[in-house]
């Protein structure tokens, strides 16, 4: 077994907030984990659907490298499906490859607790590209590669570690825009190609569709993303990124909402379409990973 040296992701950055730590298989399978503090939690005290986002596609998007190598990849698309709302103190993610084609490698990663616990499942594509200097360089995969992505001693003596994801990634809300939220393009979200990562992504299409669907109830009620659907359509590099929704659906505690992910600071242009399903929630979670 090897342990690579890492260059990528910088000192603060939302792979660390996760703590996130993977394996890569010659067999091109792989697990990782994230340790799913209250930093990682909405409000219900469910885990953000947006941290598990991130780890499903930081999980196949290093198997993906492997996979592609000497080329490198970008996400296509992601979709997550959960089981519920997750409650797991520690996450696990199981990937493989499922195709394995000269342009294109599709992916699976199962979530589940420690416990063994099912938790969901995510798909996703990847874009197979040429090398650019400053990509990651990824080990053979003939050996075992590892890495972890753990906070830096200046973080954890300032805590900067423990802001919410939500905080560390700079979203706000757009008052005049349904469903609006926006973050600025900082390190803490950058991937491999210099651009928005897909897990963040994620993060704003889901506080995007929440937000939307509470305005659209207008009551008090929260509600938690447990499905997203995410095609990416073109990369995210100056910012601000703004996202709106569209309500689809309300039907008793559940609804669904269409948001589009936008780079203001580049023409407008889009980058994301994301289709969410989201639940009301009521109770309390417990943290074994049972609703």
């Amino acid at each position: 077994m090897t342990q690579l040296p890492i260059s990528y992701p910088p000192a603060k950055h939302i792979l660390r907030s996760l703590r996130y730590e993977v394996e890569h298989r010659p067999d091109f399978t792989s697990t990782a984990s994230m340790e799913a503090g209250p930093n990682l939690r909405t409000t219900s005290g469910h885990v953000e659907i947006g941290a598990l986002a991130t780890l499903a596609d930081a999980t196949a998007g290093g198997l993906a490298a492997l996979a592609a190598s000497p080329g490198w990849i970008a996400t296509s698309d992601l979709t997550l499906h959960l089981a519920g709302a997750v409650n797991a103190e520690r996450v696990l993610a199981h990937g493989r490859v499922l195709r394995r084609g000269n342009s294109k490698i599709v992916l699976a990663v199962d979530l589940e607790s420690e416990a063994g616990a099912s938790l969901g499942i995510a798909t996703m594509s990847f874009s197979v590209l040429p090398r650019r200097d400053g990509n990651p360089i990824m080990s053979s995969s003939s050996e075992v590669t590892t890495h972890s992505f753990l906070p830096s001693d200046g973080q954890l003596d300032n805590g900067s570690v423990e802001e919410h994801i939500h905080e560390a990634i700079g979203v706000r809300t757009i008052t005049d825009v349904i469903g609006g939220v926006e973050s600025d393009m900082t390190e803490y979200v950058v991937n491999t190609l210099g651009a928005m990562q897909g897990g963040a992504v994620a993060t704003l299409g889901a506080a995007s569709a929440s937000s939307a669907l509470q305005a659209a109830t207008q009551s008090n009620e929260l509600f938690e993303c447990v499905d997203l659907v995410i095609t990416y359509l073109s990369l995210g590099k100056a910012g601000p990124i703004r996202a709106s929704a569209v309500v689809t659906q309300i039907n008793g505690d559940w609804g669904t909402a269409r948001v589009e992910i936008r780079d203001s600071g580049s023409e407008n242009r889009l980058m994301a379409v994301v289709a969410a399903t989201a639940v009301r929630v009521e109770s309390s979670p417990n943290t074994d990973g049972s609703l």
